[in-house]
């Protein structure tokens, strides 16, 4: 199904357009279109609808129409999610969108494609005092693709003059459609045409706007008039164009842009990124609406064995392009500038400047007309041109890094674009390297980049080499810099926030944060996220090159203790993928000590955002080093983790191993509170796998060594009330959940253990207590952010809304539970929410959407051993006899509904 807002707004399905309930949904889907793949408020929805004068019953209309449009787009064979509602709002998410596909063929440079998405005045028949502006800037960014379009025909040849012609008909007053003309005559040979359409041009803005032309027409004007020969294609200093130039869309998009816009444009970007390929190929394609020439220097700020040009030597260089020699030039850096600006005073100039080193170097170089675009390249941010576009290049995505290397070579990529790190220059060097081998293929190419040994050593060819760019920019740092950017060599993490650096080498935060940024600046860094600092690839290859055994012993004692020491949620969240690589580093390092208890303090906050992955990572490492400590406490908490790790990656059998070897370990050293919480684990283990009467054994073992621990003993409580629910003990349960209520004394077990009261107390009828004990539940787990318990609650709260029969609401807090949980990685509760949804649905007469959550769950089941989950998706499917032998083998009578933790 195809949505259009680029003309007449429609839902297309083939050939035929989906016919809307009256001008309200119109707008309403005109909204949710503009807003696509986020959340659209309700109240703008009101503004859209009815502008300034709602009625009292908007929002309730606003809810009924977007339902019956999301009814009648499913009904056209849209999927279900293709209209949701979410927080104070709605989404729609589009597959096919003419919005996104014209800025896609805008942003590949494929103008014509882009033009033919339109099929009409934006928005148009849609009479919206709220979307009116929007529909002005779309049209108003159709006009200006409309000129990039016919600029390139232009220059590339193309006869444009009749389009133009009848688009200067239609935007009199638009100036840029009329230089275009202008210059499409002249290029025919047509001077006097030409000269007529600007003279009616600025007949029209005199006597309607009462101005006079821009300066652009009017330069233009005198050069048609003077009928300067092959206007654009004077002298011409640039460099060669590479002809496989690869990629860049969108850079290219902005730096065309910033030029005709009039702003000089700074490109930075690490050693090799291909900041000068940019500038010159953008500068090619500038060329003709500069006719005064495209002046080019190279400042030699990062050269090998040479020194930056001094700003008097680049103004030789400079005016000597304008045809003034040397002998002519005045002494002195500052009269040779005051010649420079004088002598480019109002000519069409483009000037580019290449690899500036520092501000001091760029500052006298820079023109004083507005005439003459600038742009600089370097390696550091460039903050010496006041009003710049700032350009940071980054290594190429993944698509386009493949493209520049079978551009290059002649041959399939095969995976060493990303060898290379996507980076241009040593992608370059690689396919060199390969054409220079007629012996190799790029299977042995990529052999030798991923093997073991220097992969930069493998980089180099005919003078050019990675490791040498990046040696020149490590020379340019100070001492301090230097030391810190060897220490961050030693970081096993893939990013570093500023206490870790500061650690690491041993300094307060505020010098760290100095240096990063001043690392940041050089782009040896780069920085993925605000405060969080990365190496490229190659750079960290580089750096870890740089190491002196003095200093790297003692920065990663300090590292190591700085993530031992741990910190808050959001540190945990931010440190996620560090702490795994520390673990793993402490233990190859054997320093055991670090490993097990940094797995241990993280083990819990990687299960509670569902990084389940990552989670049994941790536990192996930790268990791995506390084996080797020998240390029983450290063995049992290691255990413990990654009992849990087998548990929410549905690895039911291998956890039940870890807990039973834990209860070993754990009675022979007499803990009796561990052994309560051991039970337990090993007992909901067992409930898990349908071995029912083993988990309330081991439940009952558990309450009996709780010596008064209210957090062993509620958890026990909690684990047993589950199990009597399941097997229909309702009294039971309702007892044992009560007291598991009154022991809690932490908030998150409060939040779960009041989720399975209620659910016992809608097993047993009592519907307003079991509904406001659970809506709490899920109102404390959102104060909290506990995205885990929320998710638990709402199945909880869908489960107790279907057995008062309530199924709408039910299947709206399955759904909610399920969009939790395409945040968390959790396939027990994924099977939980999937059956939870599939029952509502199904009890609402949506057959398709039952039928799909039950295989979701049935599979989901299976693959983790969850014996009751699997009965009741297979009653889901109707599959009577399959879920009967189930819940016989389990001792049970169909269907319980509840699930046990």
């Amino acid at each position: 199904m195809e949505f259009r807002i680029l003309g007449p707004v429609q839902c297309r399905s083939g050939a035929r357009a989906l016919k809307l309930a009256g001008s309200r949904q119109e707008r309403i889907l005109a909204a949710l279109l503009l807003g696509a793949d986020r959340v659209v408020s309700v109240s703008r929805l009101v503004d859209v609808v009815w502008d300034e004068d709602p009625p009292a019953t908007a929002t309730r209309q606003i809810r009924n129409l977007t339902t019956a449009l999301k009814r009648a787009l499913v009904a056209e064979g849209a999927a279900e999610d293709v209209l949701t509602a979410e927080g104070p709002g709605f989404v729609l998410r589009p597959l096919a969108f003419d919005l996104r596909s014209f800025e896609e063929h805008v942003s590949r440079g494929e103008f014509r494609e882009a033009l033919a998405c339109w099929h009409g005045p934006a928005l148009s028949g849609v009479d919206s005092m709220a979307l009116r502006g929007e529909a002005e800037e779309l049209d108003e960014r159709r006009l200006s693709v409309v000129e990039r379009c016919l600029d390139e025909e232009i220059s590339a040849g193309e006869d444009t003059v009749a389009e133009l012609t009848a688009l200067v008909a239609e935007h009199p007053l638009r100036e840029p459609f009329a230089g275009l003309l202008m210059r499409a005559l002249h290029q025919q040979g047509r001077q006097a045409d030409a000269l007529n359409v600007y003279r009616q041009a600025r007949t029209r803005l005199v006597e309607e706007l009462g101005i006079e032309p821009g300066p652009k027409l009017r330069e233009l004007y005198e050069r048609i008039l003077r009928d300067e020969p092959e206007y654009g294609k004077t002298r011409c200093f640039l460099p060669y164009d590479v002809p496989d130039f690869t990629g860049r869309e969108a850079e290219i998009g902005r730096l065309l842009d910033a030029v005709r816009l009039g702003r000089p444009v700074a490109v930075d970007g690490m050693a090799g990124v291909g900041k000068t390929s940019l500038a010159v190929h953008v500068a090619h394609r500038l060329a003709a609406d500069f006719p005064d020439g495209q002046l080019f220097v190279d400042l030699h700020g990062h050269s090998p064995a040479r020194e930056p040009l001094s700003p008097e030597a680049a103004l030789e260089a400079l005016l000597g392009q304008l045809d003034i020699p040397a002998s002519r030039l005045p002494g002195g850096a500052d009269r040779r500038a005051e010649l420079w600006r004088a002598r480019t005073a109002g000519r069409s100039l483009l000037v580019v400047l290449d690899n500036a080193a520092s501000a001091e170097q760029l500052k006298p170089l820079l023109p004083g007309s507005a005439t003459v675009a600038l742009v600089v390249t370097g390696r550091r941010r460039l903050a010496a041109v006041d009003g710049a576009a700032s350009i940071s290049l980054e290594v190429l995505p993944d698509e386009q890094a493949g493209a520049l290397f079978a551009a290059a070579s002649g041959r399939p990529d095969s995976g060493v674009a990303a060898l290379c790190g996507n980076l241009p220059l040593a992608i370059r060097i690689a396919a060199a390297r390969l054409q220079n081998r007629p012996q190799w293929t790029v299977h042995t190419l990529a052999e030798r980049l991923g093997s073991e040994h220097d992969r930069l050593a493998e980089l180099k060819v005919a003078g050019r080499d990675v490791a040498a760019a990046f040696a020149l920019s490590y020379r340019e740092l100070d001492a301090a810099q230097q030391r810190m950017f060897r220490l961050l060599g030693r970081n096993p993490g893939t990013d570093i926030g500023v206490p870790a650096a500061a650690a690491l080498a041993g300094t307060g935060q505020h010098e760290a944060e100095r240096l990063l940024e001043d690392l940041l600046d050089a782009h040896l860094l780069r920085q993925p996220t605000l405060g969080r600092y990365a190496f490229h690839d190659l750079i960290a290859e580089h750096a870890r090159t740089l190491a002196r055994d003095e200093e790297s012993g003692p920065a990663t004692t300090r590292l190591l203790d700085h993530y031992r020491d741990g910190g808050g949620p959001g540190w945990y969240r931010e440190e996620r993928a560090n702490l795994v690589a520390v673990t793993r580093h402490a233990l190859d390092a054997g320093l055991d000590e670090y490993a097990w208890r940094i797995a241990e303090d993280t083990a819990e906050h990687l299960r509670e955002r569902g990084h389940l992955d990552e989670l049994l990572a941790v536990a192996r490492t930790g268990i791995a080093a506390a084996r080797r400590i020998g240390d029983p406490h450290a063995i049992q908490l290691s255990l413990a983790n990654l009992t849990l790790a087998f548990w929410e990656n549905g690895r039911l059998t291998d956890g039940m191993d870890c807990a039973m070897e834990r209860l070993d370990v754990i009675r022979r050293s007499g803990d009796r509170v561990a052994e309560a919480m051991a039970l337990s684990r090993a007992g909901a283990l067992h409930s898990m796998l349908g071995h029912y009467a083993e988990a309330i054994r081991f439940y009952r073992d558990g309450l009996a060594v709780a010596d008064g621990s209210t957090d062993a003993a509620a958890t026990l409580w909690t684990n047993l009330s589950n199990t009597q629910e399941v097997l229909g003990d309702l009294d039971d349960a309702l007892e044992s959940a009560r007291r598991s209520v009154a022991l809690r004394e932490d908030d998150r077990g409060t939040i779960l253990s009041s989720a399975q009261l209620g659910l016992v107390l809608a097993r047993l009828g009592h519907f307003d207590e079991a509904f406001e004990t659970i809506e709490r539940s899920i109102a404390d787990s959102r104060d909290l952010g506990y995205l885990f318990g929320e998710a638990w609650s709402r199945i909880d709260l869908a489960d107790a809304l279907l057995l008062a029969h309530r199924p709408g609401e039910a299947r709206e807090q399955a759904e909610r539970a399920c969009a939790i949980l395409t945040r968390l990685n959790h396939p027990l509760l994924l099977a939980m929410a999937a059956n939870s949804l599939g029952t509502a649905c199904l009890a609402l007469g949506e057959t398709t959407a039952g039928l799909e959550q039950h295989r979701l769950a049935l599979e989901t089941a299976r693959r983790i051993g969850y014996r009751l989950q699997e009965a009741r998706a297979l009653t889901g499917l109707g599959q009577t006899r399959a879920a009967r032998d189930h819940y016989a083998a389990m001792g049970l009578s169909p269907e319980p509904l509840k699930v046990v933790t």
